[in-house]
């Protein structure tokens, strides 16, 4: 036993010691996003390596087989965490490049106005208070609202939402359909509307427009308060890149929730206005609350490598499924799905 552990500690410090050495000089450039891809690959062979040497102590295969399963480990974080800022390829996605054509051929969708805004431009209270004396300190913040009225027909929504880096807010109700503002140095969002009228729906693309964030001397601030008219059905796919998001959604009539975010704190408060709501989390490095009503039975599956789980009153049904006392006899339940690589996860009730 005391020859596997030194095969496997001395094994795995040779490994990193010239990865590492060969990275410094030049030698090694790897695109981690492709290599990630292939972890399973390296549990397989620990595989191999396990039935090659016939559960024998202290074996060479053993040793071997330890090297691989921590690189396989790692090599899963960081594909976890790459999909959370990068989730959708073929459409949304955090480098924000590409230029979304949502083309349809239906006469019946009307496209809104991209934005309306109320207040742009550079904030004088803000420029008041920056240090005048060093010119490389300052930061230009632009303030932005948009909104969209609420037409009387309305069913049923959907919001989808790319912030990138900052701090983010969803709560409160508004008049109006959707209202947003925004005080961000990186750059100003883009917002547009489609209605289909015949089926009384709409959907809303709010995302950053600059495909590229700058740090002035590491400072950035990028701040966004959602507020959602509580009357239609909502369905809601948010992308968070890094910061901080709180979104209450406790007053809304949420059937579908999707949210996506790489290293985040994350504070999410769901509802209990549907018969049943379907919720998916992804995520890299991050904190997450959730809290849920106690007039709803819930479920939750949870994915990932390495996390950290306060559950609350749940009860384990399997390795990744756990239930509440109540969900069988509920009238109203939630499903979560929470798909993770590195995360402290805390469930509680309200």
């Amino acid at each position: 036993m005391k020859r596997s552990n030194g095969i496997f500690w001395g094994g795995l410090l040779v490994v990193l010691g010239v990865f590492w050495m060969l990275r410094n000089l030049g030698f090694l450039h790897v695109d981690w996003h492709e290599v990630s891809r292939f972890w399973p690959a390296l549990l397989i062979l620990a595989g191999i390596g396990l039935l090659a040497s016939r559960g024998e102590r202290g074996s060479v295969g053993r040793g071997i087989s330890g090297i691989l399963i921590v690189l396989a480990v790692l090599a899963g974080i960081t594909h976890r965490t790459e999909r959370s800022l990068d989730r959708h390829r073929d459409n949304w996605n955090f480098r924000w490049d590409d230029d979304d054509d949502d083309r349809h051929d239906d006469d019946e969708w009307d496209f809104g106005d991209r934005k309306r805004e109320r207040d742009r431009g550079y904030d004088d209270d803000d420029e008041s208070s920056r240090d005048e004396d060093s010119d490389s300190e300052k930061i230009d913040v632009q303030n932005g609202h948009y909104e969209y009225d609420m037409e009387n027909n309305l069913r049923e929504a959907t919001l989808n939402f790319e912030g990138g880096a900052g701090d983010f807010k969803l709560k409160g109700d508004t008049d109006k359909l959707f209202e947003a503002d925004t005080r961000s140095s990186v750059g100003e969002f883009t917002a547009n509307i489609r209605n289909n009228r015949n089926a009384n729906t709409a959907v809303i693309d709010f995302k950053m427009e600059n495909n590229h964030v700058e740090l002035k001397n590491g400072k950035m601030e990028n701040d966004v308060e959602i507020n959602l008219n509580e009357n239609p059905i909502w369905n809601i796919d948010m992308g968070v890149g890094a910061g901080k998001a709180n979104f209450d959604l406790s007053a809304y009539k949420v059937k579908s929730l999707k949210v996506s975010t790489g290293v985040a704190d994350l504070e999410l408060r769901l509802g209990d206005k549907v018969p049943q709501a379907d919720v998916e989390i992804e995520s890299g490095v991050a904190s997450v609350t959730l809290e849920i009503p106690e007039s709803v039975g819930y479920e939750v599956r949870i994915d990932g490598a390495l996390n950290v789980k306060d559950m609350d009153d749940l009860v384990k049904v399997n390795d990744n499924l756990y239930r509440s006392a109540d969900f069988d006899s509920a009238t109203r339940r939630v499903a979560i799905r929470y798909d993770a690589g590195l995360s402290k996860v805390k469930i509680r009730r309200y």
